[in-house]
């Protein structure tokens, strides 16, 4: 690991160790996802946990379930309330789970879709919200995949789960699988305005910052305290702004996420350190996906930059040792490439999306990724 990045885990540690036990790229001005403009998003729903010094938390929801969320603080060498090895029936893998503190919970929020608030101190900017979705068939001693959903510039959670559809009539239903899609923030940013974005770490002027890091981790520790979440297949995708977000997250705390899909990122500034690129957290799978004319950022590079980056960090083989990926019809350029330290995947995918995801193929194949795990 670089002493860059060294440096940068040491503090990000600190600052979340002391936010759970309260608790217990970017593109820029004029970014899309889906439709262009602004949004606050619907409420469908809304709980709000509030930290407390003595490490307690209050509940200000209306909504069913337990009320206060557990306060436990959690570590990935935690061990696992229960341990039973389980079968993945789309893909045939098999793996032990790690459950978390929250198994045999009754949930504390409504199952069809809840916006949920906590307060995450300032570290993490504060009051912050997130949309939750699980299936009303949810069992509270089955350790759930828990996936993340990052959305793109001025949209917010419970805007971009429609627009990813990982939910949707493309995809076979599982009931042990928790989504959440946390809302960016709207910030100033110099030189391109006040925007609703993600500060992607430390090294992403002017949208650096570790606030958002902070605040993932946050939901992770309400997830895993209040839900029976499986530690070790928490994943993410994102889309633009939120596609930075999604590589931010796979490397910065590649120790938390198992596999993630970025969609349509910038060039990955946000790992650059005086001239080099940072050593990642952790040996996150990576599915990079760009389009053959997304033109967003000027040309293809950017998302040629982020494959490269995750070839070198993952030591593969190089970009021509590859096998091709059998989406169906879909006639894009989608491969996986050979002697990586973890997967490693790249698409180009065809020029009829332009900027947007492919959404003849992307729910359904990010789904089949994930569930591979």
């Amino acid at each position: 690991m670089s002493r860059a990045s060294h440096s940068y885990q040491s503090r990000l540690t600190a600052v979340s160790l002391s936010l759970l036990l309260a608790l217990a790229g970017c593109s820029g001005a004029g970014d899309e996802s889906g439709e262009s403009g602004e949004g606050t998003g619907s409420d469908g729903g809304t709980t709000t946990t509030t930290a407390t010094e003595d490490g307690s938390a209050t509940d200000g929801s209306s909504t069913t379930g337990t009320g206060a969320p557990t306060t436990t603080s959690t570590t990935t060498d935690a061990t696992p309330t229960t341990d039973p090895a389980t079968t993945d029936t789309a893909t045939g893998t098999t793996g032990d789970p790690l459950a978390s503190p929250g198994c045999g919970l009754a949930p504390p929020d409504l199952p069809d879709g809840v916006n949920v608030t906590l307060d995450v101190g300032p570290e993490g900017d504060g009051v912050r919200r997130f949309y939750l979705r699980r299936s009303p068939d949810y069992d509270p001693d089955v350790p759930h995949r828990l996936i993340f959903g990052f959305a793109g510039t001025n949209w917010v959670g419970d805007m971009i789960e429609p627009y990813f559809g990982l939910q949707g009539d493309k995809v076979e239903p599982r009931p042990d699988e928790i989504f959440v899609y946390p809302d960016p923030l709207w910030r100033d940013f110099d030189g391109w305005g006040n925007l609703g974005g993600w500060v992607l770490g430390p090294y992403a002027a002017p949208a650096d910052g570790e606030q958002d890091l902070v605040f993932v981790e946050a939901v992770i520790a309400y997830m895993e305290s209040n839900y029976c979440i499986d530690r070790e297949r928490v994943f993410a995708t994102g889309h633009s702004w939120g596609g930075d977000m999604a590589q931010v997250v796979g490397c910065f705390l590649g120790d938390r996420f198992r596999a993630t899909v970025p969609v349509a990122a910038n060039s990955p500034y946000w790992f650059e350190d005086r001239g080099g690129f940072v050593d990642c957290v952790g040996d996150t799978a990576v599915w990079t996906m760009f389009g053959q004319a997304d033109e967003h950022f000027g040309s293809q590079d950017p998302g040629l930059e982020c494959r490269d980056f995750w070839l070198d960090e993952r030591g593969c083989d190089g970009v021509d040792a590859a096998i091709g990926l059998d989406l169906g019809d879909a006639p894009d350029e989608c491969v996986e490439y050979q002697g990586c330290s973890a997967t490693t995947r790249f698409c180009l995918y065809g020029a009829q999306y332009g900027h947007q995801v492919p959404g003849d193929y992307f729910a359904a194949a990010t789904m089949a990724f994930f569930r591979s795990f």
